[in-house]
């Protein structure tokens, strides 16, 4: 995982504000080698045309499929009971509620399927577009932080990679998985005033320091978030 991307991420409602996010993926300064997976759509059929709105897309799947007589009639048709039936995107949920509350207005105004779909497109489309300059600020924000920490007179310069060394072996030996994933997710691992901290906590703790042990043991233990995270496991 990385930054800002994962912070509330489930499918989103169509009432929802933010129908995706956008900007390039800022920096991972305490976590580089954590790169978030591109999600890939195999299979075959029908190929939606960016183009046209979701529920053009939906139409001409449906005639390709050879239902497009019967989609068309759908289209085309006032709900008498105010049940409209949406097309979403992928990733886009239909909040039934709310479309439960406007169908009756939808069939008193006399809208068809294929119109409450227009406005639902258009929404969305607004929508998005709304997600994706917010994600673009936050984005440029999670990024001036990386930049203002490499810029630091105390942690930046020619002491950030100590830092960056310090600041992971805190993350690692002190925290749990899950505070990593939040500072991931949130953008706050690349935070001047965490990282500042972080460094130092583990400054203390430095991998040549002499264990205490425990248990009457010898040596230095396993450190259980090498078990996690064996790509940050010392060499050598």
């Amino acid at each position: 995982m990385s930054t800002h991307e994962r912070i509330g991420r489930p499918d989103i409602a169509w009432s929802a504000e933010g129908a995706g996010s956008g900007g390039g993926e800022p920096e991972n300064i305490l976590f580089p080698a954590d790169v978030p997976q591109q999600r890939t759509d195999g299979g075959e059929g029908y190929q939606a045309d960016p183009g046209k709105a979701d529920g053009e897309n939906a139409l001409a799947k449906a005639e390709r499929d050879g239902e497009g007589e019967a989609a068309r009639g759908e289209a085309d048709r006032v709900p008498e009971d105010g049940k409209y039936t949406l097309t979403m995107p992928d990733g886009i949920a239909v909040d039934e509620e709310l479309l439960g509350a406007l169908g009756p207005d939808f069939r008193e105004l006399g809208l068809t399927n294929g119109e409450a779909q227009k406005l639902a497109d258009r929404f969305i489309a607004i929508q998005a577009g709304r997600a994706e300059a917010r994600g673009n600020v936050w984005g440029e924000t999670v990024s001036k932080w990386a930049d203002d920490a490499k810029a630091d007179s105390e942690i930046g310069g020619r002491r950030w990679d100590a830092t960056v060394r310090d600041s992971r072996r805190f993350v690692n030996n002190m925290g749990t998985p899950a505070l990593r994933e939040y500072l991931e997710a949130s953008g706050g691992g690349n935070h001047p005033e965490l990282i500042r901290i972080f460094a130092k906590a583990g400054a203390l703790i430095r991998e040549d320091d002499p264990a205490t042990g425990g248990a009457g043991g010898t040596g230095r233990p396993v450190d259980p978030a090498h078990v996690l995270f064996p790509n940050d496991a010392p060499k050598g």
